[in-house]
């Protein structure tokens, strides 16, 4: 006899009765009877060959099969649900088996495994456009991404799980989950922005647990800002917040919240207390990175008590949980506590040890941060274990790896802006995808808004009814405060989520800081094939600046030193004098009329350099200045050894790090090279001057709001003469030399500055401290060429340049971060291509600057001598003319040549 035929309807209605029966198992939590229903139902949909189902009942009977702690089995059931989708076209349920496998891999602690499960998820949810699926995957991907340390790419994540579901549930969460992103990177007023929003989008639906969520992120958010009453206070109403919800897990994360801001306002014993009811609360819910944390918050207070060895041990045990849930943020933080503990201990080698896992770890994270903005506030975040890790090799007598981390602790996101192509997001191809196109409608709107702000007319000296004809004599115009600082801030953020859809943004590179071998090889790399120049020139000694609210440290290097020499001031008493002397110093020398005692300068050369000049060997006649903080605003070459001012023995640079001298001599090379393989070593001038500003007089502008003016700006009467005078210098040197004036700078000035190695600017120029993207040059219609629409626009761009001067007021005054990044025109001029810049530190007089920079060029004369000593030779000519500091220093030298 033969086989009887398959009744298929039969068959099938079994296998959905099965399925049935499964489901109803399963939403009864009875995963053993589901497992035993879904297998039947497998087998009877393998014979109907329902491929459908199969995948289906898979999928749920690897859900079951979790639930009872099958784990490899469940990740089985998956990867079969997966592979039967796959295979036949079923992309929603390959999408939904694909979450459920990220899920488990997740839950695990297989953070890669589960990245991949749900970018296949994505992939299949983007086949069959299903929302739901793709939100899911997008959430999750922004959540395991900012768990291994990667801030900026969570932050797209999260936006995307937002915009792609307009009626999503989970609009609340995605804010908060941008909120913890933006905490990370140390943009708190950001964060608090949206843990504000969350709040107010989870009380929309009366969800008490995701409120208490936001508000207490909100108080993390706060307490990292060092707000710690606003800190507490948002933690209580989270704690109260949590007990109405029942969320007992929480209710132990902001006891022990509660318990560091007891910490930071001095109550020990409550601190203790808090923090320990957190870990045993943490440990019963078995919530083990919470209970890490707070093992951790509870070692703070016993090193505040003095108990270093119950520090220790609470340090030990988070870090043990740490690594066993690989959360490599909390090993960054426990290993840094174990670092300082040591160090307080006076045990300087695990101490050493301890600091460089955590630095190591740092700078991990850090290199996966693509936008510049993005890596300098995550830099700030990390100046205290540089300072320590300093302090530490310092008292060890490692000098060579002190100077090393003193590079590491500088923010390094000028070198990687430098050492990387420029992305330009116009070129961006908006075509099919819709949220691309709303960016880029979007960005253009906040340009528009931008370039009315900008075309402000400037307060003069005359007054709000000043007249036409008044000249106060000085290149430079007061700011107001402005709000255009919030549409820099969103116009920013807006320009970075496109330069992250662009397909050159995965290759950026993060650029290493430069070791000491590799310093000192700095003397020996010739920077041509021709083998004429080294890197760095071997009459130049490199000083290096690091001012910590512990110390002054600073260290000079130069060919052939084997070690650097340094300077280091810890007693309190001496750095108070030090930081008032530099205060009093940048007052009196930027105040015209104002002369600086020499004295003063005595001081501050005593101080800052102490003996290390005094250890350089003969022949060293360049100084190659690294500063830190408001350093970068001192010009060093009107210090006084007590002999002389410092131009009178050196010529000075600035950099703003040691690590930028192999990018810039690279690119000077090409530079050179470029001009060899044309046959022209010329170097022609491009001399733009504006004398007349008129314009900007003629009748008042609204500013903002809050701000109206009638005045303008001032004419300068020298600028002309000057632009003149250098002008027939550039023709000596080449016959292409071109002279712009007033009107013309801004016609033509963007166009041809790409065609001169010497850019020479006169006029007026503008710094704000609030917005520093916002400072530019003003142009002769009151509009500002700024350093956003230099560094983000490609206003101006280079790739012949040699040398720019701005003779015009403060155009070197930086902002600078907490890490040491600058901000401000300089950086954005470095980075449209301009190796070497001469720029000012405070309002100059119109005449005097007139003269400096004619004696300037008559000593440069296109490149005889280096920049440096042509300078210093204009500045000392400025000196024996008997002209005060605030005359020939305001002026320095920003490069290598």
């Amino acid at each position: 006899m033969g086989k009887k035929p398959i009744n298929l309807e039969k068959q099938r209605a079994a296998m959905e009765s099965m399925g049935d029966k499964g489901w109803r198992a399963f939403q009864d939590n009875d995963f053993e009877k589901a497992i035993g229903f879904y297998e039947k139902a497998l087998e009877l949909a393998e014979e109907v060959s329902d491929h459908g189902a199969l995948a289906v009942f898979s999928s749920y009977q690897g859900i079951s099969l979790a639930g009872i702690g099958e784990k490899e089995k469940a990740v089985a059931a998956f990867q079969r649900a997966i592979e039967t989708a796959h295979q036949y076209g079923l992309s929603k349920v390959e999408a939904h088996a694909s979450l459920l496998l990220a899920e488990q891999y997740r839950d695990d602690g297989l953070a890669d495994d589960a990245i991949a499960c749900f970018l296949r998820a994505l992939d299949a949810a983007y086949t069959c456009d299903d929302r739901n699926g793709m939100e899911i995957a997008f959430g999750n991907l922004g959540r395991l991404y900012l768990e291994k340390g990667w801030a900026e790419q969570s932050i797209e994540w999260f936006r995307h799980a937002i915009e792609v579901r307009e009626d999503t549930p989970n609009k609340a969460a995605w804010l908060g989950s941008l909120g913890l992103a933006y905490t990370e990177l140390g943009l708190y007023d950001d964060a608090n922005d949206y843990f504000t929003r969350a709040f107010n989008e989870a009380g929309l639906n009366n969800d008490r647990k995701t409120q208490a969520i936001c508000r207490g992120s909100q108080g993390n958010s706060l307490f990292e800002a060092k707000r710690y009453e606003e800190a507490a206070q948002c933690y209580e109403e989270a704690l109260t917040l949590s007990e109405k919800a029942d969320d007992q897990r929480r209710v132990g994360i902001w006891l022990g919240n509660i318990g560091n801001a007891w910490l930071k306002r001095g109550d020990l014993t409550k601190a203790v207390e808090n923090c320990q009811r957190a870990v045993e609360l943490a440990k019963a819910q078995e919530d083990q990175q919470s209970a890490a944390a707070h093992l951790d918050s509870l070692g703070d207070c016993y090193f505040a008590q003095g108990d270093l060895g119950l520090a220790l041990e609470r340090y030990q045990e988070a870090l043990g949980i740490s690594k066993e849930i690989a959360d490599r943020q909390g090993q960054r933080i426990y290993l840094s506590n174990l670092g300082k503990t040591y160090q307080q201990m006076g045990q300087l080698q695990p101490a050493f040890d301890f600091f460089s896992s955590a630095i190591e770890l740092f700078d991990e994270q850090r290199s996966a941060i693509k936008a510049d903005d993005l890596k300098t506030s995550f830099q700030n975040r990390g100046q205290d274990m540089y300072r320590d890790m300093v302090k530490v090799c310092l008292s060890m007598g490692k000098r060579v790896e002190a100077l090393e981390y003193v590079g590491r602790a500088k923010s390094r996101a000028l070198l990687d802006l430098l050492s990387n192509s420029p992305i330009d997001v116009s070129q961006l191809d908006d075509s099919g995808d819709e949220s691309l196109q709303k960016l880029i409608h979007h960005e253009s709107d906040l340009r528009n808004q931008i370039a009315h702000f900008e075309r402000l007319f400037w307060q003069g000296s005359g007054g709000a009814g000043g007249s036409g004809g008044s000249d106060s004599g000085t290149r430079g115009a007061a700011i107001p405060t402005e709000d255009s600082q919030r549409i820099y801030a969103e116009w920013r953020d807006v320009v970075n989520q496109l330069r992250r859809r662009h397909p050159n943004y995965a290759s950026l590179v993060c650029a290493s800081t430069l070791t000491f071998s590799e310093i000192s090889c700095l003397w020996n790399e010739v920077r041509t094939t021709s083998g004429a120049d080294f890197l760095l020139s071997r009459d130049t000694a490199i000083v290096e600046f690091y001012w910590t609210d512990q110390y002054m440290l600073s260290a000079a290097l130069w060919h052939g030193a084997s070690q650097p020499a340094l300077n280091l001031i810890t007693d309190t008493e001496k750095l108070t004098v030090l930081e008032e002397d530099l205060a009093n110093f940048l007052e009196m020398s930027a105040t015209e009329g104002w002369e600086v005692p020499v004295s003063l300068c005595k001081r501050l050369y005593k101080g800052l350099f102490g003996d290390v000049l005094n250890d350089l060997p003969a022949g060293i006649n360049h100084l190659l200045l690294v500063p830190h903080g408001s350093l970068f605003h001192l010009p060093f070459s009107a210090l006084h050894d007590g002999t002389s001012y410092v131009c009178q023995r050196f010529a000075t640079s600035y950099l703003p790090t040691t690590s930028l001298i192999p990018v810039l001599a690279k690119a000077q090379a090409e530079v050179q090279q470029n001009t060899e393989n044309t046959q022209d070593s010329s170097a022609p001038y491009l001399v733009s001057a504006i004398s007349d500003y008129s314009i900007t007089r003629k009748e008042g502008v609204v500013f903002s709001s809050r701000l109206r003016s009638a005045a303008g700006l001032d004419d300068l009467s020298y600028t002309l003469e000057e632009a003149q005078t250098i002008f027939d210098l550039g023709k000596l040197t080449s016959t292409r030399s071109k002279m712009l004036t007033n009107q013309e700078v801004k016609d033509s000035l963007p166009e041809l500055f790409s065609k001169y190695p010497v850019v020479h600017f006169a006029g007026h120029a503008v710094f704000n401290p609030d917005e520093p993207l916002a400072s530019g040059l003003v142009l002769a219609d009151g509009s500002i060429l700024t350093a956003a629409a230099i560094l983000q626009g490609n206003a101006l761009r280079t790739h012949c340049g040699k040398l720019l001067v701005l003779s015009a007021c403060q155009t070197g005054v930086n902002k600078v971060t907490a890490g040491g990044e600058i901000l401000g025109l300089a950086r954005a001029l470095m980075y449209a291509g301009m190796p070497n810049l001469v720029l000012s530190l405070w309002e100059v007089a119109d005449r005097s600057t007139a003269t400096l920079m004619k004696d300037f060029h008559s000593a440069w004369q296109g490149g005889k001598i280096p920049i440096y000593e042509a300078l210093r030779q204009a500045q000392i000519q400025a000196l024996h003319n008997g002209h005060p500091i605030h005359a020939w220093a305001p002026f320095i030298h920003m490069g290598i040549d």
